[in-house]
């Protein structure tokens, strides 16, 4: 007589994919990504990016960011769905904040999609993508309440959230995001580049001491507005500019000494106001994990020095789990896209998402993320 061999449990494990995309200025980016809702984890299934060059006009420029979309988003859309035949769940997109015609060729591409497939249609905050992604595969080490550090090309800004939907500001930028002046600054440097501050990144790490050869301010640190809570980077070009003119930078060493004062100065800058709040409002007592995520988070000094001056009011450091990640991608849309989607359809037992009215939206505050979403629920 045979010898039955015993049933093993059959465990269906349920995912689902979205389909993401990115176009808030100059990266058009694309991601499919599958989520298990059985372990919480997420795969990205295949990520696609083009950025625009602008290294030869000095920044980007609208008009050209918005043709550089019309061109590229569609065939990286056609190469990633082509190869990948799975249903999509839902498509998110970035629908805000950014530059208003680069959103709407991502935003008018995911209607399209969205009408064509019948799925739905999620618009999502951009910073909250930056701010979300250092979670993913990561929500059991890093639980809320979090404070994030966002410093990019387009924003600098100190956040509280106590948890998806619950953002507070505690310091913001009152002028220019600290990847702007860092790229104007090492423009007057002669850098030419895509990515002017990676390259200045380069020549500091090429000496690790100061010859004080600039005199760079701490904005916002005179005893009349020493109380200001707000992060200022426009002084730097400021005052470098007012100085470079007297120099001759005519050697590597002395460009790389510049280098790295004016990427330390604006380091300096952002840890003091960091610690000011801290001092100010922080608990000692009561420490609690910090992110820090976008472009500039990339910087290994900057890392260093965040872990090293700050360590005595946060619990522990995070940063996105690759460089890719820190950059604008279609990734961390796609990633904050799903979290709240599981944050709604486990609360409130929903799914969220938008009708195809969205409009871009240029400006759109972290906290006004839920007022200014115009998500709308369908009860299961």
């Amino acid at each position: 007589m045979l010898a039955l061999k015993p049933l093993k449990s059959r465990v269906i494990c349920r995912f689902y994919r979205v389909l993401a995309i990115e176009s808030s200025c100059d990266d058009s980016s694309v991601a499919l990504m599958d989520f298990n809702e059985a372990t919480g984890h997420t795969e990205v299934v295949s990520h696609l990016k083009s950025t625009l060059n602008s290294s030869s006009v000095g920044g980007v420029i609208p008009t050209e960011a918005l043709s550089h979309h019309q061109m590229s988003l569609p065939s990286l859309i056609r190469e990633i769905i082509g190869k990948n035949s799975e249903p999509i769940e839902f498509i998110a997109v970035t629908q805000g904040p950014g530059m208003v015609g680069s959103l709407s060729v991502g935003l008018n591409l995911a209607k399209g999609l969205s009408l064509g497939l019948s799925k739905r249609l999620l618009g999502v905050h951009h910073m909250l993508g930056h701010l979300l992604v250092p979670r993913m595969n990561q929500q059991d080490q890093l639980k809320f309440p979090i404070i994030s550090l966002l410093a990019s090309g387009g924003h600098t800004m100190l956040v509280e959230s106590q948890d998806i939907l619950t953002h507070k500001i505690l310091v913001d930028t009152i002028d220019i995001a600290i990847g702007d002046s860092m790229d104007k600054c090492g423009r007057q440097l002669g850098i030419k580049a895509n990515m002017i501050a990676k390259e200045m990144e380069k020549l500091a790490l090429k000496t690790d001491n100061s010859k004080n050869l600039l005199h760079l301010p701490n904005p916002l640190s005179a005893s009349h507005n020493k109380r200001k809570l707000s992060f200022s980077f426009s002084p730097f070009i400021t005052a470098l500019n007012n100085q470079i003119e007297a120099m001759t930078i005519n050697d590597e060493t002395t460009l790389n000494h510049l280098a790295f004062e004016i990427q330390e100065s604006h380091f300096n800058h952002l840890i003091y106001k960091i610690k000011q709040y801290m001092v100010k409002h922080g608990d000692v007592n009561s420490k609690i994990n910090f992110v820090a995520s976008g472009g500039v988070s990339c910087n290994k000094r900057l890392r260093t020095k965040l872990e090293t001056e700050l360590r005595e009011y946060f619990e522990s450091f995070h940063y996105p789990s690759n460089n890719e990640l820190c950059t604008d991608n279609a990734m961390m849309i796609g990633w904050a896209a799903i979290e709240l989607y599981n944050h709604f359809k486990t609360t409130e037992s929903c799914h969220i998402s938008n009708n195809l009215d969205i409009l871009p939206m240029r400006k759109w505050d972290l906290t006004e993320l839920i007022s200014k979403s115009q998500w709308f629920k369908t009860p299961f």
